[in-house]
C-alpha cells in the first residue's frame, strides 16, 4: 500500500507539472504567441513529436517541465538552462508573435498561469475532500481507524497481531475505563513490554483480548507503549453548496500557512540539522513532530506513502493540496529563475519604461540557482539519512 501511495503521489506530481506548463501553453496560444516546445522533464529527449509549430515530448530527467515560448529572451540561443539541446537555433519568428513584444498584461497572465493552475487544482481537491471524502474534526476517539502491520523495528504490531481491526472501539485497558484517545495513550505510557487486557466493542458485542504493547519513543524521545493503531475522529461532509464557502475558507488558511512556511524554511532546516529524527509512539496515531520542518519531494512522497499505508487517504489528499498551494505561491516569488522573477522584471519595465538587460540578471540568477540547489540537496539528504518520524504509527 505504501508503494501504491508513492506511485499515486508521483502521478499527481507529474499531472501538476503538466497542468502548470499547460497553463503557460494555453494562455500563450490565446494571445497569439508562438510556443516552440512543450516538454515534461529536462535533459536528453526520450520521445517527441511535432504538431503544427510546436514540438511535444518527454525528456530523461523527471525534474519538472518547460514550455518554450518564442521571444522570452532577446538572445538567439534561449533554450532552457536544464535542457540538453540548449543553444540550437530556432526558426525565425515574426515580432508580433514573440513574448517580449506583447503587452505587459498579457505577459503577466502567461507567467502567472502556471501558479493559477496549482491554485485551481488545490481548490478542486479541497472541494472534493470536504464534500465527497469528508474531514475528521474534533478530538481523536478510541475507535480504531486503521492498524499498522509492524513496529519501527519491523516486528508485528501488537494491535494487528491480537486481531484488532478498523471499527473496533477500545473501552478499557486492564479493567480501567477508557473514554478518549489521550487517556488511552496515557494509560499505555508505562505498560510497554507488559501484557495487558484490552476490552473493545465490535458490531455491538463486547470482546476482550490480550497483547504486549511494544516499546517506542514519542517525539520528545520519551518511551511509551505502542499498539499500532490510528484513531478515528468525527467524519463530517458538507453539502455541495455549503462546501463552496468551506473550500474558500480552507484555501485561505492554507495560503496563510504557506507564507508562514516560507518564513520558517531556514529555521526549520536548522532545527532538522540539530535534532535527529524521533519515532512516534503512543497508541499508534498522531504526531511524530517535525510538522514545520522543510521536506523534499522525496520526503513528501514518503509521507504520502505512509498515509496511504495507514489508510489515511484524507491526509494523502491534504498533502497534495498543501503541495499545490505552496508551489503556486513559491513560484510567484521575485526570484530570477522563477515565474515571479520574470513578473518582477515586467513590473519594473512597466514602471521605468526601460528594457532590462537579462545578461545583467544572469549572475543573480546563477546565485539563486546555486542556493536553491544546495538547499534542496541538504533537505533530500536529511529526508534519506534522518527522516521525519512516521506520524501514522
Amino acid at each position: 500500500m505504501s508503494l501504491i501511495g508513492i506511485l499515486l503521489f508521483v502521478f499527481a506530481l507529474m499531472l501538476a507539472i503538466f497542468l502548470h506548463e499547460g497553463g503557460h501553453f494555453l494562455t500563450a496560444k490565446l494571445f497569439g504567441m508562438k510556443v516552440e516546445r512543450f516538454f515534461l522533464g529536462f535533459g536528453k529527449t526520450l520521445w517527441s513529436f511535432r504538431r503544427g509549430e510546436t514540438e511535444y515530448g518527454i525528456k530523461i530527467l523527471p525534474l519538472g517541465g518547460f514550455c518554450k515560448i518564442a521571444g522570452m529572451s532577446p538572445h538567439e540561443f534561449d533554450g532552457n538552462f536544464l535542457e540538453e539541446e540548449r543553444g540550437r537555433k530556432s526558426e525565425p519568428v515574426a515580432p508580433e508573435r514573440q513574448f517580449r513584444n506583447k503587452p505587459a498584461w498579457q505577459r503577466a497572465i502567461v507567467l502567472s498561469a502556471g501558479s493559477v493552475t496549482h491554485f485551481i487544482m488545490a481548490l478542486v481537491l479541497i472541494y472534493a475532500l470536504i464534500v465527497l471524502i469528508g474531514l475528521q474534526i474534533g478530538a481523536p476517539t478510541t475507535t480504531i481507524q486503521t492498524t499498522v502491520a509492524t513496529t519501527s523495528d519491523g516486528k508485528p504490531a501488537p494491535a494487528a497481531a491480537a486481531g484488532l481491526r478498523s471499527g473496533d472501539k477500545i473501552v478499557a485497558i486492564d479493567g480501567q475505563r477508557i473514554s478518549s484517545f489521550d487517556q488511552l495513550r496515557s494509560v499505555l505510557t508505562d505498560r510497554a513490554g507488559r501484557r495487558v487486557s484490552i476490552t473493545y466493542q465490535r458490531d455491538g458485542r463486547t470482546l476482550t483480548t490480550s497483547l504486549v504493547p511494544a516499546l517506542e519513543k514519542d517525539a520528545n524521545g520519551q518511551p511509551r507503549g505502542f499498539l499500532g493503531i490510528s484513531p478515528s475522529g468525527a467524519l463530517v461532509r458538507k453539502g455541495p453548496v455549503e462546501g463552496i464557502a468551506s473550500t474558500g475558507a480552507m484555501f485561505g488558511d492554507l495560503v496563510v500557512g504557506s507564507f508562514k512556511g516560507l518564513g520558517g524554511l531556514i529555521p526549520g532546516l536548522a532545527d532538522r540539522l540539530q535534532q535527529p529524527a524521533q519515532s512516534s509512539g503512543g497508541g499508534g496515531g498522531g504526531g511524530g513532530g517535525g510538522e514545520s520542518a522543510p521536506l523534499s519531494l522525496y520526503g513528501i512522497g514518503r509521507l504520502a506513502g505512509q498515509a496511504a499505508s495507514a489508510g489515511q487517504w484524507s491526509v494523502f489528499v491534504v498533502l497534495l493540496i498543501e503541495f499545490n498551494v505552496f508551489v503556486g505561491i513559491f513560484n510567484l516569488l521575485p526570484i530570477p529563475i522563477l515565474d515571479g522573477g520574470y513578473l518582477a522584471l515586467i513590473g519594473w519595465q512597466s514602471i521605468t519604461r526601460r528594457e532590462v538587460d537579462l545578461r545583467k540578471i544572469a549572475p543573480i540568477a546563477a546565485v539563486a540557482v546555486s542556493l536553491l540547489f544546495v538547499f534542496v540537496l541538504v533537505v533530500v539528504w536529511l529526508d534519506i539519512t534522518s527522516p521525519i518520524a512516521n506520524p501514522f504509527r
